[in-house]
């Protein structure tokens, strides 16, 4: 029985589609990942790579950054979002329902003493965070003193240097603080927000969205995502030493 359950899926999908088995040989996709060395960027792509290489879809990912990657949507140069986590921002756009891939939001401070309790706690302080990222953007809107900086390097070393009082980012980007050796760093606890990520189709390709959400959801029941997840974040570890 487990012999054939990748092909009696495959054999469901074609025949719900018509014209997707006939399609798919020469169909390639080009598809947006964050610029950022992170598990959820790993996991999107390695969960992707999966789920399209079993509909016969090749896939083409491009690392930039997230206005970048707006400005090439609207141009039409992107397919897809490899994963997003808020569903606004996006026009012409098709979401997959699905989870592929999660960010932690947290707070990152030179000063154990600063409280954190959600966004709005934060309104006292210099935040800093990286330009672009229209979530980030959303959250600290109610916070009158913003500090923008063009990567994560340059948002710690501010911080660092005492020209923002805290900085926010995903969890995982403490790997930055490690090798760049700012050991007055710390996270503050506990974490401001637990978003899941969600892949985003152009709506030219809406017809895929029914055969790659049932991979996907495939995925999601027999644990592939999940490991998959837990691979990507083992993984980042073991660079962060």
């Amino acid at each position: 029985m487990h012999l054939y359950k990748p092909c009696l899926l495959m054999l469901l999908l074609t025949s719900s589609l018509p014209g997707l088995a006939q399609n798919r040989a020469e169909q390639s996709l080009t598809i947006s990942l964050p610029d950022t060395n992170r598990p959820s960027t790993t996991t999107a792509q390695r969960v992707l790579s999966r789920a399209y290489g079993q509909l016969g879809i090749k896939v083409n990912f491009i690392a930039v950054p997230g206005a970048r990657a707006l400005s090439m949507w609207n141009s039409g140069q992107l397919d897809a979002i490899a994963a997003k986590i808020i569903d606004s921002g996006l026009p012409d756009s098709v979401k997959v329902s699905v989870p592929i891939a999660f960010e932690e939001v947290v707070v990152f401070a030179t000063k154990k003493s600063i409280a954190v309790d959600g966004f709005d706690s934060l309104k006292p302080y210099v935040v800093g965070y990286v330009s672009g990222i229209t979530y980030l953007e959303d959250r600290l809107k109610n916070v009158p003193q913003r500090e923008t900086a063009p990567g994560l390097e340059s948002m710690f070393r501010k911080l660092e240097a005492g020209r923002t009082d805290v900085a926010v980012d995903s969890r995982f980007s403490f790997c930055v603080v490690h090798k760049l050796g700012l050991n007055n760093i710390h996270i503050l606890e506990p974490s401001l927000e637990k978003r899941l990520g969600y892949h985003f189709l152009h709506i030219r390709h809406q017809q895929l969205v029914p055969a790659i959400e049932a991979v996907l959801r495939n995925m999601e029941k027999d644990g592939s995502i999940k490991k998959i997840q837990d691979e990507a974040i083992q993984d980042h570890m073991l660079q962060c030493q």
